[in-house]
């Protein structure tokens, strides 16, 4: 609505962040030890570890390579710093001259070249103080709810999950896309047995189709490294009350809301058109967070029915849970209660207008639970020689 007050940060290519995070990336576990020392120099910095980047197998080399471009041009980052060892197998100079296309600050450091950990992290240390410098300069300026792509993931969800949280948050979603922004729905292992509702949800035949296409080609895939359907159900999942991937699936939809989807996208890629969006991404929801931070979102609805603290770098996530019992029982976790339903004070309706303006302040700059908490997890998705997906 007109009426909407958001402030962000306009990118050089047009993208808007709603927070000017100085990323620290490694792209190869080899750097970790670099990227933590200056992620404990500096606790406000985005500092990632994680142990991929070099592996001869072409497809989970691509996907990793795609993966750290997307992140390193996420506009919620300002500048970015890129830790090499300078032998890896992802392509640095590739990464390094994609994220500089969107105009913000990106510099290099190869281990090899600065001549071991020691100098590299005093290198580090020069980069971040200059790249806070810049930051402290930019301004907040008006943007438009339209310029915003929201994330929905679920993760420990139960039986109250599909009827309360996810529910909530597909309201909250309607109401984001009617003011013309973007909606990631993801998870393709749990549209599996409500697929069929999804295709009915498309725009047109086309998109249909590649909506039935991604979940065909994720249940081969399941089935060829070895996944049932219990899979897919966790112990946590059984505990709360789920019992079969169908069940899941018809709750699991409905984070995404009922306006028609527009796009199918491929994992970790910035969708083209406004509105709901599927993503490829599995049920793994730190894999999935990164997949749609890497596709540009800017922060991401959490449903939990039995609570988790996963978090993700860079990217406000709403934590919303499906039963006032788990709201209490991990308050310092968990930002919105959606549990008020099943309690029978207030209805789906009234929740989702709740929880997308607080969504509004969040984007306007109030941290959420994972953001104090720095609950910062970083997954990769590989569907190569190891490949997995859960």
């Amino acid at each position: 609505m007109n009426s909407i007050s958001l402030k962000g940060y306009r990118r050089a290519d047009g993208t808007v962040g709603i927070r000017n995070h100085i990323l620290v990336l490694p792209t190869v576990i080899c750097g970790n030890s670099v990227v933590e020392e200056l992620g404990r120099r500096y606790p406000d910095i985005i500092a990632i570890s994680h142990p991929y980047g070099c592996t001869f197998d072409p497809l989970s080399n691509r996907e990793i390579t795609d993966i750290f471009v997307g992140l390193g041009k996420n506009p919620n980052f300002g500048a970015v710093l890129i830790v090499s060892l300078g032998c890896e197998t992802v392509k640095l100079l590739e990464v390094s001259r994609a994220i500089k296309r969107t105009g913000k600050p990106v510099e290099i450091l190869s281990i090899q070249k600065c001549g071991g950990t020691r100098k590299t992290i005093e290198e580090g240390d020069k980069i971040i103080h200059r790249f806070s410098e810049i930051l402290k300069r930019e301004e907040k300026v008006d943007v438009a709810l339209s310029d915003l792509i929201i994330g929905t993931e679920c993760g420990a969800s139960d039986s109250y999950s599909g009827l309360s949280a996810n529910p909530v948050v597909g309201n909250a979603c309607d109401r984001f896309v009617d003011e013309g922004a973007t909606v990631f729905l993801t998870e393709v292992t749990e549209f599996i047995g409500a697929e069929d509702i999804l295709r009915r949800q498309c725009k047109n035949e086309e998109v249909g189709s590649q909506l039935m296409e991604l979940v065909a080609m994720t249940e081969h895939f399941m089935a060829r490294v070895g996944h049932s359907d219990i899979a897919d159900i966790s112990p946590g999942n059984i505990a709360g009350g789920l019992s079969t991937i169908e069940e899941k699936s018809l709750g699991c939809i409905r984070k995404g809301g009922t306006r028609p989807i527009v796009e199918v996208v491929g994992h970790g890629i910035r969708p083209q058109q406004k509105g709901l969006v599927v993503m490829d991404a599995p049920g793994h929801d730190v894999e999935s967070m990164v997949a749609m931070a890497a596709g540009g979102a800017n922060l991401i609805f959490f449903t939990t029915g039995r609570g988790t603290p996963t978090g993700c770098p860079g990217i406000p996530v709403i934590k919303v849970s499906s039963n006032s019992q788990a709201f209490a029982n991990m308050r310092d976790n968990i930002d919105f209660n959606a549990g008020l339903v099943i309690d029978g004070d207030k209805s789906i309706s009234e929740l989702g207008e709740d929880l997308f303006n607080y969504a509004v302040t969040v984007a306007n700059g109030e941290e959420t639970a994972s953001e104090r908490l720095r609950c910062r997890e970083f997954a990769i998705r590989r569907r190569g020689v190891d490949a997995y997906i859960i």
